[in-house]
């Protein structure tokens, strides 16, 4: 089995390289049971998670100016190591497709079901477009969002099923920047203490997009157990956010907390993270929309 600790590194022109630690997979019981858990938690079910890649930080705004130069940085909160922040889902996706392009992988999103045009890309030249359908390729081995599945098994400690509250402690200010120590902004991220896999922030600080689209409940018909992410609906209809923010009171930064927007909105508090797939198994590490 890989070693969580076994991190795969990638260097940028005027960033701090970033680090990306490997999580191996496993079943896992996805879902809230503690007194605070909201109707959309539930019902705690097994999902079933290849082994995978995720950032130990949220991407951070040195990041984005690196890869995103024609943009000026977006954040409302300024600094090189804080978090990356209003931010569209969109505006996360291009950013995945034009890392993969810089490092020389294959983009992910396309916006067209053929998968000729990487969504954001025209010849080129890169834009960023703020609604629209993407279509994400099964299999292709490049950077993109993580699935909510994936997002909360490395929150909950991946393998190691931690019993924890929040990601890496019950204590929430211990592991997270929020409504009660944030001083109303977003921190640089890892000045927190880490989850037992090493991953900072995943409490706290920014909400994160994930890939899934929203849904009331776990219980709704459709939903993945293999790691995939659930989409069914329209396009631009809400997706998951996970995480909580300096903004949020404690229940929000919960591991199994689930908010939602629509894609195209860009606040203070959404950033984002990083998953690049392992697939060794062969499986695609999510199903095409």
């Amino acid at each position: 089995m890989p070693d969580a600790q076994s991190p795969r590194v990638f260097s940028l022109p005027g960033a701090e390289p970033f680090r990306m630690l490997l999580i191996p997979g496993a079943p896992f019981d996805m879902g809230g049971t503690d007194p605070e858990a909201e109707k959309y938690e539930k019902p705690v079910h097994t999902v079933y998670l290849p082994d995978f890649y995720l950032g130990e930080f949220p991407v951070t705004q040195d990041m984005w100016t690196s890869v995103m130069p024609e943009w000026p940085n977006p954040s409302y909160f300024r600094g090189p190591r804080r978090p990356v922040e209003q931010v569209s889902w969109y505006d996360a996706v291009v950013f995945c497709n034009r890392l993969s392009v810089y490092l020389g992988f294959e983009p992910c999103y396309f916006a067209d079901a053929q998968y000729a045009r990487p969504f954001g890309q025209d010849g080129a030249a890169w834009h960023l477009p703020n609604d629209g359908t993407v279509y994400l390729r099964a299999g292709t081995r490049g950077f993109r969002l993580p699935t909510e599945s994936e997002w909360e098994y490395a929150a909950k400690g991946g393998p190691l099923h931690s019993p924890w509250l929040f990601a890496g402690s019950d204590t929430l200010k211990d592991v997270a920047w929020y409504r009660e120590n944030s001083h109303g902004e977003t921190k640089p991220v890892g000045m927190k203490a880490p989850n037992e896999l090493g991953f900072f922030d995943m409490s706290g600080n920014v909400w994160e997009w994930c890939e899934d689209q929203w849904h009331d409940s776990y219980a709704e018909k459709g939903r993945p157990d293999d790691g995939s992410a659930w989409v069914d609906r329209a396009p631009g209809a809400t997706r998951v956010v996970r995480g909580g923010s300096w903004l949020n009171y404690a229940q929000h930064c919960r591991a199994t907390y689930r908010g939602n927007d629509y894609p195209a909105y860009r606040w203070n508090y959404y950033g984002f993270r990083l998953v690049f797939p392992l697939q060794s198994d062969g499986r695609p590490a999510l199903a095409v929309r």
